[in-house]
């Protein structure tokens, strides 16, 4: 089967990178994943590049080969992509073009709770009809956090915000281009204004089995 979708995430993850989309013909949300479960299925740069050895990049329009649609307990939207293929990038898309497509998504809770992870038993409560592991979200009251921890000199961006009313504090933020304009600021928190959010469950916790929330992208709006 053929996907074609905008690019929404290619955050880091593993030694490789989380990608999703929208899905350019349903709207619907399509994350894509290899079949390299030593990697937590991650997609590498090598799994993921154009013919002409370029790389996709956020908002691009991508028709990928995948062989199933492989759902799992916690991400409902995988699919396995044909590594034997590459990808094809098909076009570019804007903010506006992406929310015709996908307008925001509105849950009462981000992922299930208020707090920065979900705990194994708390997905399985939820039907299967309404698990989900991928939102485009407006946040609020934004501020990023930069905080270097035990002598470090690579500081850890975590976000701040209010979604649905609602206060989210310290969530990891793994969109590579966004963090890497933080790495030489000053421990604090900075305003972040009129941004979206693409926010990603992960796979579990190695220590503990929970599944941590994740910014994946900002896009400014």
């Amino acid at each position: 089967m053929e996907k074609e979708i905008i690019l929404m995430a290619k955050s880091w993850k593993g030694g490789g990178y989380c990608t999703a989309g929208i899905d350019t013909t349903t709207g619907e949300w399509v994350r894509i994943v290899s079949d390299d479960a030593a990697r937590q299925h991650a997609v590498t740069d090598e799994d993921m590049k154009y013919e002409d050895g370029t790389s996709p990049q956020v908002l691009d329009k991508v028709s990928i080969k995948c062989t199933a649609h492989t759902p799992n307990d916690y991400q409902p939207e995988n699919y396995t992509m044909d590594s034997s293929y590459y990808w094809v990038k098909t076009g570019r898309a804007d903010i506006d073009e992406i929310i015709d497509l996908h307008p925001t998504d509105f849950h009462g809770e981000l992922f299930y709770n208020n707090d920065k992870k979900v705990t194994p038993g708390e997905i399985q409560a939820i039907s299967d009809g309404n698990k989900y592991s991928l939102a485009l979200i407006r946040p609020l009251d934004t501020k990023i956090n930069v905080k270097r921890w035990d002598g470090n000199t690579r500081p850890k961006i975590t976000a701040c915000f209010t979604y649905m009313g609602r206060s989210y504090r310290y969530i990891k933020v793994t969109d590579p281009i966004f963090v890497m304009q933080y790495q030489d600021i000053e421990d604090g928190d900075y305003s972040l204004d009129n941004v979206y959010f693409v926010a990603s469950l992960a796979d579990p916790n190695p220590s503990d089995g929970d599944h941590w929330k994740l910014v994946a992208t900002v896009l400014e709006a």
